[in-house]
């Protein structure tokens, strides 16, 4: 008769997941200071905006595509690999940028190359993480709504706490200390998975197909499960509504409404600590309340509608703080809920091209409602700007009712022929471990 584990052979199980949740919330926390003292950086040495500007634009340029193509690398060397070389890459590169302006110089062609490095290193980092994640919460014993949930966390504490940081590490040193503050996270995130994560399945260098046919092949599996192109068109058209709100919407209201700029602070923060408390407590409300995935999708989009259809009616300060942080509240269970969906239904050998292929479509309506929104303050006013934005959100609800595909986001059996990674068309289910 077999005994059950004793508690070390628990915490042994356990270990891994919580290391991989802390290299994750490590790097997350880096890149909120990067997101804070490069800008400062790059003004203070140039004293331009123009400057600035374009090594912003160099540092989010590889998100366009990095990811797609870092997908294909995940399912072709794993998910441990992936993660530990894109953190040493990232973080040797942002460390340099301190090191050659003390040194030798920079030159602002150097500098922008160096940033666009360390963002196409960066970049696939999530997900190479986020397909260790069904297999290590499994051995932990962790439901994966916990697991999605507290990984999800990580990018919102991170800038909720890393952002203020940066700027006060510039106001009492400057912006390169933060610079590499966040080499060191890096570094001690590629350490920490290196040496302490196991490593998922990966396909044998033989059975491998080329670079092309492997990136569409997670594009043909996205039209084999529907529920997965039906999850990406319904965030596709909220990142169309939802992307604008903190870049173009938020100022606005601040100025006009609020009548100061200075709130703008105020209304960000409320929003970020919603976002991280919703994010946080699905976790434990997904056992009892929260049981229904799709309905929790639905639920909180709908909520979110409502709750900007209420600025739309240009409340005082205090209520408008209220509501940023019910908004926040609202958006912290979607990307667990999504995450969850995705791990269960895509096979873990696709897992990365699908997952940056899913993100990038969604990624991809950001600018573009950025866009919207300033041409429609500006045409018909921010109050029916907001109210228009609103009643998409309640309309889109509505009608996705009636979508079948979206009804599969509470059948987490992977369908037939997908399961444990293995069997999707084109695959093979015999996998190495890397």
């Amino acid at each position: 008769m077999t005994s059950p584990p004793g508690p070390d052979a628990t915490v042994r199980e356990r270990r891994p997941l919580v290391v991989l949740l802390l290299a994750h919330y490590l790097s997350s926390f880096g890149n909120a200071v990067t997101v804070v003292t490069i800008p400062l950086y790059v003004l203070g040495v140039t004293g331009s905006s123009v400057s600035t500007g374009l090594a912003g634009f160099a540092n989010t340029l590889p998100l366009i595509f990095a990811g797609a193509v870092g997908g294909v690398w995940i399912d072709r060397i794993g998910g441990k690999r992936m993660s530990v070389v894109c953190d040493l890459l990232a973080g040797t590169v942002i460390g340099l940028i301190p090191l050659l302006n003390d040194t030798v110089g920079l030159a602002l062609p150097v500098l922008m190359g160096l940033l666009f490095v360390r963002s196409l290193g960066s970049t696939p980092t999530g997900a190479a993480r986020q397909s260790l994640l069904k297999g290590l919460s499994d051995r932990a014993g962790v439901r994966l709504e916990s697991a999605n949930s507290w990984m999800q966390g990580a990018p919102r504490l991170g800038l909720l706490v890393g952002a203020p940081l940066g700027g006060l590490l510039a106001a009492v040193s400057g912006p390169v200390v933060g610079m590499y503050v966040d080499s060191a996270t890096f570094l001690l995130s590629a350490l920490l998975v290196g040496v302490a994560v196991p490593g998922g399945p990966v396909a044998p260098a033989a059975e491998r197909q080329g670079f092309v046919r492997q990136l569409t092949e997670g594009l043909r599996l996205v039209k084999q499960l529907p529920v997965i192109g039906a999850m990406t068109s319904f965030v596709f058209v909220t990142n169309f509504l939802d992307d604008a709100f903190t870049p173009v919407i938020l100022p606005v209201y601040s100025d006009q409404v609020l009548g100061g700029g200075q709130y703008l602070g105020w209304l960000v923060a409320a929003s970020g600590c919603g976002a991280v408390a919703g994010t946080f407590l699905y976790g434990p409300a997904s056992k009892r309340l929260l049981t229904s995935r799709r309905w929790t999708l639905l639920g909180c989009f709908l909520v979110i509608g409502g709750l900007r259809l209420a600025l739309g009616g240009q409340p005082n300060a205090v209520l408008s703080i209220a509501i940023s942080f019910l908004l926040g509240l609202a958006a912290g269970p979607l990307n667990p809920v999504l995450s969850t969906v995705m791990l269960n239904k895509v096979p873990q050998a696709l897992f990365g091209r699908v997952f940056a292929l899913t993100s990038a479509v969604a990624m991809s309506a950001a600018p573009v409602g950025i866009l919207v929104a300033g041409w429609a303050i500006h045409g018909i006013g921010l109050r029916w700007t907001l109210l228009a934005f609103g009643a998409t959100y309640v309309v889109l609800v509505l009608v996705s009712l009636r979508n079948r595909a979206l009804r599969e986001m509470d059948n987490l059996t992977p369908p037939p022929g997908t399961a444990d990674g293995g069997g999707a068309p084109g695959t093979d289910k015999e996998l190495a471990r890397d």
